[in-house]
């Protein structure tokens, strides 16, 4: 009797490796979660743009203090054969760069910034927010376009611990990156003159 696949030719009703993800190839982005296998739509722009605006800061940070480097989606995170996450925004510091290879980071970085999208603010909560913890993140900024707010969390001993919450009117800031600082209201700031179409 032939072996059950899934759509991409994948063992069904296994656990999908990271050798698994690596075989599909139809334009799609997907992460994997102890070994399930998740679909990731292409953000929007204004999704896309805070991403940017975020990205900005921390270059500008890391760049000046050359302590590490900051990449953004899609580039994948490899913490364990059945995990494979592309957070929109990290951070990895120079005491980290042997995990990365051409393909991927075989580990974690330092630092993952999410911004939230309807379609993913549960997973990135929950699961990818347990995951990061689990697997070494130091640093964890949940950013909320609609509420305009940013959550910052810091590792502790069994959890998260939020280390701050910040609206348009506050200078973010970081326990990890010392002496970083961001306006939020510039995180979110909207470009001028800009209309988006339906």
């Amino acid at each position: 009797m032939p072996e059950a696949v899934t759509t991409f030719g994948l063992p069904a009703g296994g656990s999908i490796t990271y050798a698994d993800y690596l075989k599909i190839d139809d334009g799609q982005r997907y992460e994997v979660i102890e070994g399930e296998l998740f679909l990731t739509p292409s953000p929007g722009f204004w999704h896309q743009y805070i991403a940017a605006n975020i990205e900005a800061f921390l270059r500008n940070y890391v760049e000046k203090q050359n302590s590490g480097l900051v990449l953004d989606a899609p580039f994948d995170m490899v913490p364990a054969d059945d995990v494979v996450l592309q957070p929109d925004v990290l951070y990895l510091s120079r005491e980290r760069f042997s995990l990365l290879t051409e393909n991927c980071l075989k580990g974690m970085p330092d630092l993952v910034v999410e911004v939230l999208s309807p379609s993913s603010s549960r997973r990135d909560r929950l699961q990818k927010s347990r995951l990061y913890f689990r697997h070494g993140v130091k640093e964890y900024w949940v950013v909320d376009p609609a509420a305009e707010t940013v959550e910052v969390f810091s590792k502790g001993e069994k959890s998260w611990l939020l280390a701050g919450a910040y609206g348009p009117e506050d200078l973010l800031i970081s326990p990890l990156l010392e002496g970083f600082t961001a306006p939020v209201a510039e995180i979110f700031s909207r470009p001028e003159g800009l209309e988006l179409g339906s």
